[in-house]
């Protein structure tokens, strides 16, 4: 079954604000509404508050703990079995506080954007052809990703929300992993994020590295995910390391960056003195 994507200039000027805000929780609920109202153009309707009239709120997490899901998140990567990464929860427990309850079901709605269209689940079809304006859909999907991660998991562990943090972290290591293959670069940033919040602080200095090695002086972000890098060592202890990569990219970068990375440099080495 294809599913045809369009956005109009209403979407695209409300993605270009929420880009532009400062981030705070709202823009998390901003960012939901903005993947809602996109997926509620198409014909049918397929977005999360189409769900919700289809299942309503009590069925939501049966819905999505469903064998079927559980099979796709199996499915897409050999990795999951790893004991370093969290298993798949068995069953999404029944929240009785009013926070719990909206922090559980804000982490099933991040958890069907980020997975669309794996929930549309129809007679007989299994498979969805996404076509129209998809790299809209991603743009949205990688905010939704970064503010899950700035604003939703460390809400989910203060809550002590565990089958909802693990669920999280397994979807968006899995969205990483399956839509971005075709972008090694934007995919080692996302991984970057996604081993931040299990803890792997080793595998973020790799994923950083990579994703900078795979960006060229030209692109708009190159200067960031270098920075991203650098910063990673710093915060690992590694001056050494961080000293070595920012020397080096100011022999091998274009000259319109030199100011800002001689910048960088200054800052290591006054970092390197307190140490």
């Amino acid at each position: 079954m294809k599913i045809y994507l369009n956005k109009n200039k209403l979407l695209a000027d409300k993605y270009q604000q929420l880009l532009a805000s400062n981030w705070t929780s709202e823009t998390m609920r901003d960012s939901l509404k903005l993947a809602d109202s996109f997926l509620g153009n198409c014909d049918p309707p397929l977005g999360f508050s189409e769900l919700i009239q289809s299942h309503g709120k009590s069925l939501l997490p049966d819905f999505f703990i469903s064998t079927r899901f559980k099979n796709y998140l199996k499915d897409q990567s050999a990795l999951l079995n790893s004991k370093n990464l969290p298993g798949i929860p068995g069953k999404i427990p029944k929240r009785r506080s009013p926070s719990k309850i909206r922090y559980s079901r804000l982490t099933l709605e991040i958890v069907y954007n980020l997975a669309f269209p794996i929930f549309l689940a129809r007679k007989n079809e299994d498979n969805f052809i996404l076509e129209g304006d998809i790299r809209f859909f991603r743009d949205i999907q990688s905010l939704i990703f970064i503010l899950a991660s700035d604003f939703i998991l460390p809400r989910l562990r203060e809550h002590r929300l565990r089958e909802e943090s693990d669920y999280l972290n397994l979807v968006m290591f899995t969205h990483s992993l399956m839509v971005w293959h075709n972008h090694p670069a934007h995919q080692n940033q996302l991984f970057s994020i996604v081993f931040d919040n299990m803890g792997f602080h080793e595998a973020v200095i790799e994923c950083l590295h990579t994703a900078f090695r795979l960006t060229s002086p030209e692109e708009h972000d190159y200067l960031t995910k270098a920075q991203a890098y650098w910063a990673a060592l710093i915060d690992a202890k590694m001056p050494d390391r961080a000293k070595e990569f920012i020397l080096r990219l100011l022999r091998n970068s274009p000259e319109a960056y030199f100011d800002e990375i001689k910048e960088i440099i200054e800052l290591t080495f006054a970092l390197e003195q307190r140490c």
